[in-house]
């Protein structure tokens, strides 16, 4: 049992290295740094990608558009290896780093909240709230992060094979 969101995988695909690649970049957006002179408020164009990210030609790092924020989408990296006839794709899903980054100042937070009413010797329910919270949290988020994989992984798959 992984206690930490992340999933990695292998995929065999019928489709050649180039071929993956040239499916990979029409359905990902490039990754552009973000200022409000590029952001255009009237503009409704319609685009037809599926994931934001960059592609290399041995690999990417992509994950899902999505219309509503989601802090829990997997970010996508991926290598490929293979010929003209099929390709061995790996695949490793995790969270974004600021993502990580905060729980585990949550986590630490909760414990130290934990702590600090043990050593006050404070009633049973205020050291054991902290906690409860906390594990609370990490269900939340291993559920959230599951079902984000689950719809990230569907499209990747429909993408590449």
């Amino acid at each position: 049992m992984q206690l930490w969101p992340a999933k990695s995988e292998m995929f065999l695909s019928p489709h050649g290295q180039d071929e993956i690649i040239r499916r990979m970049k029409l359905a990902v957006k490039p990754v552009k740094y973000q200022s409000f002179k590029n952001r255009s408020l009237g503009d409704n164009e319609q685009e037809a990608f599926l994931f934001n990210g960059k592609v290399g030609e041995s690999g990417f790092a992509i994950s899902q558009i999505v219309s509503r924020p989601n802090n829990f989408l997997p970010l996508i990296k991926g290598k490929i290896e293979g010929g003209d006839s099929g390709s061995l794709v790996h695949l490793e899903f995790s969270l974004f780093p600021s993502i990580k980054y905060f729980l585990v100042f949550w986590i630490v937070l909760m414990l130290l909240f934990s702590a600090i009413s043990i050593a006050q010797d404070d009633d049973v329910l205020t050291i054991i709230f902290p906690l409860i919270i906390l594990v609370a949290s990490y269900a939340l988020i291993i559920s959230r992060f599951k079902d984000a994989y689950f719809k990230s992984r569907r499209e990747l798959m429909r993408l590449i094979g």
